[in-house]
């Protein structure tokens, strides 16, 4: 008898993230669906958006729509394919409440001296920030560059003659 418990609930262990998981399709495709039926009316919540940003929404759903087609749980799909129905979620999230810089992107890519690709995220506010600072950060004179101030490239004091 006990036995036959110890081996109900490791069964149970065992299935459950994968209905968690097959509810979470189900979950996002019947959001999907609803937010596209109500969006494409022209009266509504979803009246408020130009054609544009509903086109874009449209885009995203498509593509969800399409990465969970035939799928019954995200763990069938690719890590890059769950990359991508998170973001395409997240371009919907974005229209729908006008706020693009706090939209999340993810992506993969692979660690310095690894082969194993990791999934990173940021902020669209956050990714943007980082290219300023980058592009701030190469547009700045080295020591180097500045060697006519009498400083050579080990910041070492130099005469006009270049000697020591």
């Amino acid at each position: 008898m006990k036995k036959s418990v110890v081996a109900l609930l490791v069964a149970l262990c065992v299935a459950l993230p994968a209905v968690a998981s097959a509810d979470k399709v189900v979950q996002i495709l019947l959001q999907q669906r609803e937010i596209r039926s109500q969006s494409e009316s022209s009266t509504g919540a979803y009246s408020r958006f130009d054609r544009e940003e509903l086109d874009r929404m449209h885009a995203a759903q498509d593509r969800i729509f399409a990465l969970l087609d035939g799928v019954s749980s995200l763990d069938q799909l690719s890590a890059s394919e769950q990359v991508e129905v998170f973001n395409s979620i997240e371009v919907v999230k974005a229209v729908i409440s006008g706020n693009e810089a706090d939209r999340q992107k993810c992506w993969r890519e692979h660690k310095l001296g690894s082969t194993i690709p990791k999934t990173r995220c940021a902020t669209i506010a956050e990714i943007q920030q980082i290219s300023e600072g980058a592009q701030q950060w190469k547009g700045e004179a080295s020591i180097c560059g500045n060697m006519g101030d009498g400083v050579d490239c080990g910041g070492n004091a130099r005469d006009s003659i270049g000697s020591r």
